[in-house]
């Protein structure tokens, strides 16, 4: 096998006496190389990818991800708003309605391309049945909690994503988190209660109620363990594709959200749907989505007042808002895709903070949204989204520590696997950190000993490095 001048050069510096007369001079000061933080590498590496062409592209994909994100939040709050009193069939529209866009995707792969191979083909079907049941369980709880739940309020309660999930791996995975990680987890749960405080001491507007706020963070317990499993289920895959997989997991979610009808029966007004008023409700929320409205004040003269427990509809242009947010879920999802593949772990989460004041200052902003879902800052609402800030800050940087640390002592530590989640369901959050290489490539006993003989003066055959170094990673594995 040919070996290139590299090679040539890195075995004569090698096999060279470690004592010669003449080859070192007293006037010469090695210094030893500083340490950088674990926040100053991943400083120094972006902003030296700032100047290039890629690094203008991966600022470009994380800006479309923010301002994507922002309005894929602003239009949820507004599809939840139109079908206040149907939320069990706008979980249903949710659920469905992205089956025949990823159907009809990955059917023209499957029958007109290459592009999915017969691994991915011969995938166990249960896997995707089981990350799709969890993604029903949790949009379930975030579509029928998040009617009256205000968006910032979703906001920062979705933060609290992180601590579920490293509790999970806990249990699970036996995953270690440093005490950094931990803190920042615990800053993250103290924001969440400070948000909270309006509701707990009884001051719930209209927009956020108590029981509706806690319902919409239940849905982090599966949200949590769906994260979990898909780590598990998939690691068996090298390339999954995504329309593949966005198929089968709708698919799934779809028909285990239709089962879920049966708790709508046991929670209070507007989600209460007994048994026998399942397919009445079903079709009063098609008549909203084409813009008509069952409940009025014809019909209901109470639904105009403040306290109403079911209130008046508000079907118009209902579908408009429908069409919109599931084009911007795609798009949405398509940037997570871009910035975790060009950029990874570090940019996306940095994006992610910073989309989180952003957006709750878009719904502060009277001329920007509608005042349906106008929600002005308080003290409370401040407070809790700073102390989230600095838990999320935190965390990131206790995960930073990790991952360097993991690196100087020549591990390599696996990211869980990145399935993105369409719907209310969507995946917001990256628990771990980037895949990371070693600093040092480990060297194997046998290039180490040719080595020490080569500094010794004892000439050692050229093929014996080479094989040496050639098969370094593979000797550390099999031993």
């Amino acid at each position: 096998m040919a070996r290139n001048k590299n090679d040539d050069s890195e075995g004569d510096i090698e096999q060279q006496p470690l004592l010669q007369q003449n080859d070192y001079n007293d006037d010469i000061v090695v210094e030893e190389p500083q340490k950088e933080s674990a926040w100053r590498t991943q400083f120094n590496a972006l902003k030296a990818s700032l100047g290039t062409k890629e690094g203008i592209l991966i600022m470009v994909y994380a800006l479309c991800y923010i301002f994507s994100g922002v309005i894929n939040s602003v239009l949820l709050k507004l599809t939840m708003n139109s079908f206040n009193n149907y939320g069990f069939f706008l979980n249903q529209l949710t659920n469905y309605g992205f089956i025949p866009i990823f159907g009809s995707a990955a059917a023209y792969k499957l029958f007109f391309t290459n592009d999915i191979p017969k691994e991915t083909r011969d995938f166990p079907i249960y896997k995707f049945l089981i990350m799709g049941a969890l993604d029903a369980v949790t949009g379930y709880f975030v579509v029928i909690g998040g009617i009256g739940t205000s968006g910032p309020m979703q906001q920062l309660l979705n933060q609290a994503i992180i601590p579920f999930t490293m509790l999970t791996s806990l249990i699970f995975l036996k995953q270690r988190y440093t005490l950094v990680q931990v803190l920042g987890a615990l800053v993250i749960i103290a924001g969440v209660f400070i948000s909270l405080v309006p509701a707990l001491i009884g001051k719930s507007d209209a927009n956020n109620k108590l029981f509706w706020n806690f319902f919409f963070l239940l849905s982090m317990i599966p949200f949590a363990a769906s994260n979990v499993y898909k780590d598990i289920g998939f690691q068996s895959v090298e390339d999954m594709d995504v329309w593949y997989l966005q198929f089968w997991d709708c698919f799934f979610q779809g028909i285990v959200g239709t089962f879920l009808f049966p708790i709508n029966d046991i929670l209070p007004p507007p989600a209460t749907v007994k048994f026998d008023q399942v397919i009445p409700s079903l079709k009063d929320g098609a008549l909203c989505l084409a813009g008509q409205n069952s409940i009025t004040n014809a019909t209901n003269p109470f639904c105009y007042e403040p306290s109403a427990t079911i209130p008046c509809d508000n079907c118009h242009n209902a579908y408009i808002i429908v069409i919109c947010y599931l084009t911007i879920n795609i798009v949405y999802n398509v940037f997570i895709l871009l910035v975790l593949k060009h950029a990874g772990a570090t940019v996306y989460s940095i994006a992610n903070t910073v989309r989180l004041p952003l957006t709750n200052i878009v719904y502060s902003m009277k001329f920007l949204v509608p005042a349906s879902i106008y929600q002005p800052f308080s003290l409370y609402s401040l407070g809790g989204l700073l102390v989230i800030l600095t838990g999320l800050i935190t965390y990131r940087v206790g995960s930073m520590i990790k991952s360097k640390n993991s690196a100087a002592a020549g591990e390599v530590e696996q990211p869980p696997k990145f399935i993105p989640g369409i719907g209310p369901a969507g995946v917001d959050v990256l628990p771990a950190g980037p895949l990371q290489k070693p600093l040092i490539e480990p060297k194997t006993p046998a290039y180490l000993r040719n080595q020490f003989f080569g500094k010794l003066g004892i000439p050692i055959p050229e093929s014996r490095y080479s094989a040496a170094n050639n098969n370094s990673s593979i000797n550390d594995v099999e031993e």
